[in-house]
């Protein structure tokens, strides 16, 4: 019998004849339910159905299809295993069976049914897709399909696609099988609560069962259930208990003894129970545990869900450690979960699962940052799980996109280069807007642009799931690991926003509070030190003011670069000690911040006293352990240089009042882009740094040039950037600041991809008329995501706010920085403001000059930032560029940053004399000291800080 078989909805199929249903057009409001969103919910879903259409998800050349008896002995042998309740021996079975039946044009529906209730979400997805792509389906069955792979996506945390196929399904279905997929409506809606939606799903239950001549006896509590479910998560306390208390004899007779539905009832009793103080949570617990591992997959979602359950009851005992214990294997499972599940689905489906992970972070960090601050275990289990998931969305995408570029066959390099010229015609109708077609045309042809891209997405994630052999583990990530790949003398500082987590929350609800900063800072040896750092919403703010001090050469960035300081990196100095050399992994809008430009107690910029180097995530540091260094001769390119393209006629630029002029941005709306005359002298920098470089200027700076470039071993392009906020909402101010850079292109509201947002100018750019040309001038993120930049040593983008872009927590930035990623560039150098010509030609020269005398690759930054500071001390004509990955020297080897010893002047900062205007008077000068004095004294130093 396969697990959780009274849950499924075909499994007490009413056997009455079936009504006949008249089919409507796929798009219309009546067909199958389906609400009117808009039409690229529903032209994705299709490209998701249709993406299995073309070949079998496993990529041979010609397969011969297995013989028949094969298959028949394969299918036998793993029905025999379930049949005598042996699910592990049934998984490798089913495996086994999956493996031959996807080399033929069959379906088991028994087989993804099994997968979906044993947690394989990934198989089951193939095999329930797979049967939506026949051509003539029954009513009945392609509603059965629609609601399972609903399920797949509801348990995957993408409530929106399942709200919709369970839409489609549910006019299709009748009796048992209508009431299992409004019960999925039920939970779908108790997850987002939707109580007046989820009360219709109930009262549409309830209906069913009047009707109902037979079924499960326990199915007809399942309202109740549920009604109970939302009571206890309302803090309903009293009714909670009622309805559980009336269930429970009447649930616990009718279910079998291996039940998820009695797990259900056991876990909400148990919760019920530790809300209470009652002793008996523990046993419940532990019994719905049991059950839980008994039908389901060993990581399967509802597991970790016990465990985190049981974690809440130890804290609430004060028993940390058993807590600590307990969360962290729930965290085990749940990082196995997550590689597995990252494996699949579009872009947009990893970041949604991804949400779901967070729920447990944020219940980790919460352990130790509320319940256990100076536990070492849960200090190192907080970082562990911070390491092995920030940014794993990110990394998913680009070991996908690395995969396939190594690995793929003539069929899946074809779906690669289609995905490449897709990206292109998706970027090309984005950033012309509706020049020559109609404005709603214009927006279904976009529409489908994406729906496409989301099916050839499906299909390489298959591609790549099935190319990765069997029996391929990757090292679990510790921290360990990590401190051993920090070189001596610096220290990891792990910034994240997380979630407090309070289980008892008032009045007896689990709460979730709003969001704070935390770090976590970690040397190559010693203990790991976790900092509560606030509040996230004031850090933000504090955030978006400097940096629009530091974007103005006019104000004083001085005293909210102080007070950013104080409220992220003072709290943090205490754990650095006499580290400062920053390995630094901001979150959220943090990463839009120079660290480098806040200033501390003494009144001195951290430029003087610190050496930040910007990474994704502190695993970056085991990719650059593991790397290799570069080999003479090693077939790799040389340096590609990219400067002053013709960008074509102004005559239809806007008129110019002088605001804009020698900067390196333009607004994109109806844009043209002026020349950049000192791009030419800052490329001639460049080729004199480094030997035998191309240097592409005037109209051979073209996008098809750069697009044909094979990992150049440096790719440096100055020219025009630009990033746009999201124009279908006001714009975040602490993530795209504000509306100044970008507008709308003719009249589109920007709501899709941020990677649509951002980009380069190139040559021609002012010359784009037509929608038809692929190649525009205009080079977006999402197209540079698909270069060929493995090997890549460092990419600098010397153009305005090339840095920017969405910052959703935990998962970096969505920008150029993401799509340099995804290409696999080692090293980017880029800005955060708009930045002067000549200011960028003098930094960049010095830059390269750095590099060239074997300086570190973000070393060398801070040391020509230094040398530009003691010229123009403002942090706007310094500071802007900053450097993200691998810091290393382009040789592969570390070099440790140099500190001269610091003495501040007068006027409480490190700058040299004669920058900042006259000197100050005896008398002034004497106060100034004083006020340093003070300062020193009420922001006191530890021992051995710096």
């Amino acid at each position: 019998m396969p697990p959780r078989r009274p849950e499924r909805a075909d499994r007490d199929v009413d056997p009455r004849p079936r009504r006949s249903v008249e089919r409507a057009s796929p798009g219309s409001p009546t067909s199958r339910g389906a609400r009117g969103r808009g039409r690229l919910l529903s032209l994705a879903v299709a490209a998701l159905v249709s993406a299995a259409r073309p070949a079998p998800i496993a990529a041979q050349p010609s397969p011969a299809e297995p013989a028949s008896d094969e298959l028949a002995a394969a299918h036998e042998r793993w029905r025999a295993a379930v049949e005598r309740d042996d699910l592990a021996g049934g998984a490798a079975l089913a495996d086994r069976y999956f493996a031959l039946l996807e080399g033929t044009s069959g379906l088991d529906g028994e087989l993804a049914l099994f997968y979906l209730g044993y947690g394989d979400y990934a198989r089951a997805e193939a095999l329930l897709v797979r049967g939506l792509t026949r051509e003539q389906p029954s009513f009945h069955d392609e509603g059965m399909l629609h609601a399972r792979l609903a399920n797949v996506y509801l348990d995957l945390g993408d409530l929106q696609s399942a709200e919709d196929l369970l839409k489609r399904a549910q006019p299709l279905l009748h009796g048992w099988s209508e009431f299992y997929a409004v019960d999925s409506l039920a939970r779908l809606y108790l997850e987002r609560r939707a109580l007046r939606a989820f009360e219709e799903a109930l009262d549409r239950m309830r209906a069913i069962l009047r009707q109902a001549t037979s079924g499960s006896a326990w199915a007809y509590a399942l309202p109740d259930l549920r009604a109970a479910q939302l009571s206890l998560r309302r803090g309903q306390v009293e009714e909670a208990e009622r309805r559980l208390l009336d269930l429970r004899p009447r649930l616990e007779p009718a279910l079998p003894a291996q039940s998820a539905v009695r797990a259900d009832l056991l876990e909400e009793l148990g919760v019920l129970s530790t809300r209470k103080g009652d002793p008996a949570a523990e046993a419940l617990l532990l019994q719905a545990l049991v059950i839980r591992e008994r039908v389901f997959a060993p990581d399967h979602p509802a597991i970790v869900r016990a465990l985190g359950h049981l974690a809440d009851l130890y804290v609430a005992q004060g028993r940390t450690a058993v807590a600590v214990r307990t969360r962290e294997r729930a965290a085990g499972l749940q990082d196995r979960s997550a590689r597995a599940n990252l494996a699949r689905g579009s872009e947009r489906q990893k970041r949604l699962y991804m949400g779901l992970v967070q729920r447990d972070t944020d219940a980790t960090l919460s352990l130790h940052l509320q319940g256990a601050p100076r536990d070492q275990a849960a200090a190192r289990l907080a970082l562990r799980s911070i390491l092995r998931r920030k940014g794993l969305a990110l990394d998913a995408i680009a070991e996908s996109f690395a995969s396939l570029r190594r690995s793929l066959d003539a069929e899946g390099r074809a779906l690669l280069d289609a995905l490449t010229q897709l990206d292109a015609k998706l970027s090309t109708a984005i950033t012309r807007g509706p020049i020559d077609l109609p404005a709603e045309e214009h927006q279904r042809e976009v529409q489908q642009l994406e729906a496409e891209r989301q099916r050839l997405e499906f299909q390489l994630a298959a591609r790549t799931r099935a190319a990765r052999p069997a029996d391929a583990k990757e090292p679990p990530i510790t921290v360990e690991g990590v401190q051993a790949a920090i070189p001596d003398g610096a220290a990891l500082v792990e910034i994240v926003q997380y979630r407090p987590h309070d289980p008892f929350g008032p009045p007896v609800r689990p709460t979730w509070g709003m969001p704070r900063y935390a770090a976590y800072v970690v040397g190559r040896r010693g203990g790991v030190t976790g900092v509560d750092l606030g509040d996230a919403a004031a850090i933000d703010a504090a955030a978006a003011e400097l940096s629009r001090d530091l974007s103005n050469p006019e104000r004083d960035p001085r005293e909210r670069a102080r007070r950013l300081d104080a409220l992220v990196m003072q709290p943090i100095r205490g754990a650095l000690g006499p580290a400062r050399w920053v390995l630094l992994s901001p979150d959220g809008a943090l990463n839009l911040v120079p660290f480098a430009a806040l200033v501390d107690e003494d009144g001195g910029y951290l430029i003087e006293r610190a050496s930040f180097t910007y990474l994704t995530s502190g695993r970056d540091l085991l990719r650059a352990a593991g790397a290799a260094a570069p080999r003479a001769g090693a077939p790799r390119g040389g340096a590609l240089v990219v400067a002053d393209p013709a960008f074509g006629s102004l005559s239809e630029l806007a008129p110019d009042d002088g605001a804009t002029r020698g900067l390196r941005s333009a607004e994109l709306a109806g844009a043209r882009f002026p020349p950049l005359p000192g791009t030419e002298r800052e490329a001639e920098a460049v080729r004199s740094a480094l030997a035998s470089a191309t240097v592409l200027t005037g109209p051979s700076a073209t996008e098809e040039a750069l697009k044909r470039a094979q990992r150049p071993r440096v790719l440096h392009i100055a020219t025009h950037g630009f990033f746009l906020p999201d124009q279908g909402s006001p714009a975040d101010p602490a993530g795209t600041r504000g509306a100044e850079r970008g507008a709308e292109i003719e009249g589109r509201a920007f709501r899709e991809n941020p990677l649509l947002r951002s980009g380069l100018a190139l040559a021609g750019a002012n010359a784009r008329r037509s929608s038809s040309d692929e190649d525009d001038g205009i080079l977006t993120a999402l197209e540079i995501s698909s270069l060929d930049l493995r090997g890549t040593q460092l990419v600098v983008l010397s153009a305005c706010e090339t840095g920017l872009g969405e910052v959703p927590r935990g998962d970096g930035v969505y920008g150029l920085r993401r799509a340099l990623l995804l290409a696999g560039a080692e090293t980017q150098v880029m800005s955060l403001w708009k930045v002067g010509d000549l200011a960028t030609r003098d930094l960049m020269t010095s830059y390269y000059a750095a590099l060239a005398r074997g300086g570190g690759r973000s070393e060398a930054l801070r040391s020509a930032q230094l040398q530009i500071r003691r010229e123009r001390p403002h942090p706007h004509a310094w500071a802007g560029f900053i450097t993200s990955g691998e810091g290393a020297a382009l040789d592969g080897s570390q070099v440790a940053p140099a500190f001269a010893r610091v003495s501040t002047s007068p006027r409480g900062c490190a700058c040299a004399a004669g920058e900042g205007g006259p000197s100050a008077p005896p008398a002034i000068a004497a106060l100034a000291a004083a006020l340093v004095l003070a300062a020193r004294k009420r922001w006191p130093r530890r021992p051995g800080n710096w």
